[in-house]
């Protein structure tokens, strides 16, 4: 089985330009993470830590084979409405997060935006090669919508530019990487693990919203110790204040007392 007849082979020109453009990144990753002037760098801490963390890039792979499978006009009007959905995660974010607070939990879950993307990627690879062609385009629009609203949502400084393009950048990479790769070195078998990777995706995504939507029990409040009620003053405990002493007696009252 050979890639997708409608684009031209690129191997000659262009067959390490997938594994080229991924040892880049890998180098200028190991670079922010070694270098002492870039390691104390609150940018590229953010980058390591959240843009790079593995929760975020396997929907970034999804969205690779996504491309890689599927060739000609769809493969660019894939590329064009991932692009538009970014623009649109990143415009109207005011927009998207009143739409997506309807589901329940949105606010504490990040408005779902990591669940519906692995279940826009996963479940596009899983579909048949003449289904795949029709859903990768607003697949890879919703895709992008969830990625520019991610990026609105977890970025830590007060609007920067830099913390805006730089983790764009980086998904970007990993999304051209995944596709080149894959484009240059075709093999037969590629569709197979895309419906692999796919439901691995599906399940994933499945899990994650799931239990996103599960409310957190809370534990119950520590039980409060009260006196025993032979302990003097008992009766009048107040809890969390020291309980009162007896009363002592009063003057002279033997003389009242009784023969």
């Amino acid at each position: 089985m050979s890639p997708p007849s409608s684009l031209p082979d690129a191997r000659p020109a262009f067959s390490w330009s997938g594994p080229t453009l991924a040892g880049l990144g890998l180098i200028a990753i190991a670079a922010c993470g070694l270098a002492p002037g870039l390691k104390e760098n609150p940018l590229a801490r953010w980058i390591l830590a959240d843009t790079l963390a593995p929760a975020r890039v396997l929907p970034l792979i999804g969205l690779g084979a996504m491309f890689a499978l599927i060739a000609g006009r769809a493969l660019l009007a894939a590329l064009l409405l991932f692009a538009l959905g970014i623009v649109a995660g990143l415009v109207a974010e005011d927009r998207l997060l009143a739409l997506l607070d309807h589901l329940p939990r949105a606010a504490t879950s990040l408005f779902y935006a990591g669940p519906i993307s692995y279940l826009a990627s996963g479940a596009t690879l899983v579909v048949s090669a003449r289904w795949r062609i029709r859903l990768t385009p607003p697949a890879a629009l919703i895709f992008g919508a969830m990625l520019g609203l991610t990026i609105k949502l977890t970025d830590p400084s007060l609007h920067e530019p830099a913390f805006t393009a730089t983790p764009l950048l980086a998904a970007c990479w990993i999304v051209a990487a995944v596709t080149l790769t894959l484009r240059a070195f075709w093999r037969g078998w590629f569709p197979v693990f895309g419906r692999i990777l796919g439901s691995w995706l599906l399940a994933i995504g499945l899990l994650y919203g799931g239990a996103s939507l599960v409310p957190k029990r809370e534990p119950p409040p520590p039980a409060v110790s009260l006196p025993p009620p032979s302990a003097p003053g008992a009766e009048r405990a107040i809890p969390g204040l020291p309980v009162p002493d007896e009363p002592a007696p009063f003057p002279g009252g033997d003389r009242f007392k009784q023969p």
